[in-house]
C-alpha cells in the first residue's frame, strides 16, 4: 500500500493546482478534463444540467502506475460550474466533502484506501476570457484536508484518527492564473498567495511503543510561475514535458517557518525543531537549460534523543545554493554556474566544550561561501536517459569544461580567514601534461589571515603536534609571501601556456 503513496499525492496536487477557466460551464469542465487527461488521468463523471449550471458528480480520476502494475483511483466531491454574468463562470465545492483514494493492483483488486475530508471557508473561483485564452481569479479564507480513514484491504485492518492522523490547511488565499492553449502547447502563468500553511502528522502504534509526530508551519507562503506543457505529453517519460518548447519556471517564497518532529522507537523519544525567518526556492527547467536556487535566513536547529550524546543547538544566519547548467548538446561553449553560502554559523557552548573546554578558539560566527562561473560544451542531452545510460556503461564524458572562474571564496572560522579568486581556461586537446586532465592555464590569488594564530591555538589545545605544525609552517613559507599586516600572507598560483606551475613567480612544477 505504501508504494502508491506518491501517486496519490500527485493526483491530489494536480487536482488542487488546476487553473480553472472558460466562458461557459461546459467549456470549463471540458478544459479541466483535457488538462487532467494531458497528465495521463482517466476521468469519468456524471454531468447534470440544473438550469444554466453544470453539476459534476461521481467524479473519478484514475492514473496507472506501470512500474507497480497497478493504479490509483481518486473520487472527488461534486463541483458546480455556474454562469456568473459578463461571460464569466464560477466554480464551487461543497464546504465539506470527501476525497477517497483507492490503491488497486493489476488484477483490479483494491489493496488499500484512504479517505480525506476536504473543507473550505469562503472559497471563490471565477473564470473569464475566451476559449484558448482564459483568466482564473480565486480567493478564500481557508482550505483544508484531513485524513479520516485508512484501510489496508490486504490485512483487513482499519486505522482511525487515534492511530494515524494528518491535516493540512492554508489560507487566506488569493491569486490569478492565465491559461493559453494552441494546437500544440498549453501555457499557464500563475501568481498566488497562500497565506499560512500548516501540516500536522502523527502515528501511534496500536500494540506497541512506536510513535511519530511531524508538524510544519510556514507563514506568508506565495508562488509565481510560468509553465508550458505539450498537449501530447507522454506521462511515462517525464522528460517529454520539456521537449518542443515545454518548460517550467517557478518561485516559492515564505516569510518564516518552523518544523518540529518527535520519534519514539521504544528506547525514548528523539525530537527536533528547525526554524527560519524566511526562505525562497526557485527552479527553471527547459529542454536546453536548468537553474535551481535555494535560500533561507536565520535558521536554527535543536535536537535531542537517546542516540545523541548531548543536545544539539546551532544556528545559521544565511544559507544559499544555486546551480545553472545547460542540458542540450551544443557545438559552442555554454555558461554554467555554482554557488554556495553558509554564513553566520554558530553553535551552543555545550558543543564547543567537547573539543575546546578551555575556550581557546574564537567562537565568532563562521562563514563558508564560494561562487563559480564556467563555460562548458555538452556533448549529449542530459534529458536523454538512453544516452546517459550508455555513458555510464562506457565511462564516457557528457561534455567538456572550457573555462572556470572563481569569483569569490571565503572561509572564515575559528579566528582565521581565507579569501580567493581566479580564472582558468582548459585545453581539452592536451590530456598528457596533467595526467589525463585537460591542461589548465590561468592564475589563482589567495589571501590568508590568522593562520599562525590558529596553529598556536591548536598546539596549546593538544590537537596539533609540534612537528606537524612545523611542517605546515614550512609549506606556508614555500607557497605564500608575508602580507602587510601581522599574521597575514598572500599567494598567486599560476599555470602558464607551457604547463608550468608557479607560486608567486617561482616555478614549482
Amino acid at each position: 500500500m505504501k508504494r502508491y503513496a506518491t501517486a496519490s499525492a500527485l493526483a491530489i496536487v494536480a487536482m488542487a493546482g488546476q487553473a480553472w477557466a472558460d466562458v461557459t460551464p461546459q467549456q470549463v469542465w471540458d478544459d479541466f478534463e483535457a488538462y487532467m487527461s494531458n497528465f495521463g488521468y482517466q476521468i469519468t463523471a456524471t454531468e447534470t444540467m440544473e438550469g444554466s449550471s453544470l453539476v459534476i458528480s461521481d467524479m473519478t480520476m484514475v492514473v496507472t502506475i506501470p512500474e507497480e502494475d497497478g493504479l490509483v483511483r481518486v473520487t472527488m466531491p461534486p463541483m458546480t460550474f455556474a454562469e456568473a454574468g459578463e461571460g464569466s463562470v464560477s466554480i464551487t465545492y461543497p464546504e465539506v466533502g470527501e476525497v477517497m483514494v483507492y490503491f488497486v493492483e493489476d488484477d483490479d483488486e483494491v489493496v488499500g484506501e484512504i479517505v480525506l475530508e476536504m473543507t473550505h471557508t469562503d472559497l471563490e473561483m471565477l473564470v473569464s476570457g475566451n476559449p484558448g485564452d482564459l483568466t482564473y481569479t480565486y480567493s478564500g479564507e481557508r482550505v483544508a484536508l484531513e485524513l479520516t480513514r485508512v484501510f489496508d484491504h490486504e490485512d483487513q485492518e482499519e486505522y482511525g484518527r487515534d492511530v494515524i492522523s494528518a491535516t493540512m490547511s492554508m489560507g487566506p488565499l488569493s491569486g490569478t492564473s492565465h491559461i493559453m492553449k494552441d494546437e500544440v502547447m498549453r501555457s499557464i502563468e500563475q501568481d498566488m498567495t497562500m497565506g499560512d500553511l500548516a501540516i500536522d502528522v502523527s502515528f501511534d502504534e496500536p500494540d506497541g511503543d512506536d510513535a511519530f509526530m511531524f508538524s510544519m508551519a510556514l507563514a506568508g507562503l506565495s508562488s509565481t510561475g510560468t509553465t508550458r506543457l505539450p498537449l501530447d505529453l507522454d506521462v511515462e517519460d517525464p522528460t517529454s514535458m520539456f521537449k518542443n518548447g515545454g518548460m517550467v519556471d517557478a518561485v516559492l517564497k515564505h516569510n518564516g517557518g518552523k518544523t518540529e518532529f518527535s520519534l519514539n522507537e521504544g528506547d525514548g523519544p528523539t525530537s527536533g525543531m528547525f526554524s527560519s525567518s524566511g526562505g525562497e526556492f526557485g527552479v527553471a527547467v527547459s529542454e536546453t537549460d536548468l537553474s535551481y536556487r535555494l535560500s533561507a535566513a536565520d535558521q536554527t536547529v535543536a535536537m535531542s534523543g537517546p542516540e545523541l550524546p548531548l543536545p544539539i543547538n546551532a544556528a545559521l544566519g544565511e544559507a544559499g545554493f544555486s546551480l545553472a547548467m545547460p542540458l542540450s548538446p551544443s557545438e559552442e561553449p555554454r555558461p554554467a554556474s555554482l554557488s554556495l553560502t553558509l554564513g553566520g554559523f554558530t553553535m551552543d557552548d555545550m558543543l564547543w566544550n567537547i573539543f575546546d573546554p578551555g575556550e581557546v578558539l574564537p567562537r565568532d560566527p563562521a562563514t563558508v561561501a564560494f561562487s563559480l562561473d564556467a563555460m562548458v560544451t555538452p556533448f549529449i542531452s542530459l534529458l536523454d536517459t538512453d544516452s546517459m545510460e550508455k555513458l555510464g556503461m562506457t565511462g564516457g564524458m557528457p561534455g567538456e569544461l572550457n573555462s572556470l572562474t572563481l569569483n569569490s571564496l571565503v572561509v572564515d572560522a575559528v579566528g582565521a580567514m581565507v579569501k580567493g579568486s581566479g580564472a582558468f581556461t582548459f585545453d581539452n586537446s592536451d590530456l598528457q601534461t596533467f595526467g589525463g586532465v585537460p591542461r589548465p592555464e590561468g592564475k589563482l590569488d589567495v589571501s590568508i589571515a590568522g593562520a599562525n594564530g590558529l596553529v598556536d591555538s591548536l598546539i596549546s589545545m593538544g590537537l596539533l603536534p609540534e612537528e606537524d605544525a612545523m611542517g605546515f609552517r614550512m609549506m606556508m613559507s614555500m607557497f605564500t609571501v608575508p602580507g602587510e599586516d601581522p599574521d597575514t600572507a598572500t599567494s598567486t598560483i599560476e599555470i602558464n601556456a607551457e604547463g608550468h606551475v608557479l607560486a608567486n613567480g617561482q616555478r614549482i612544477q
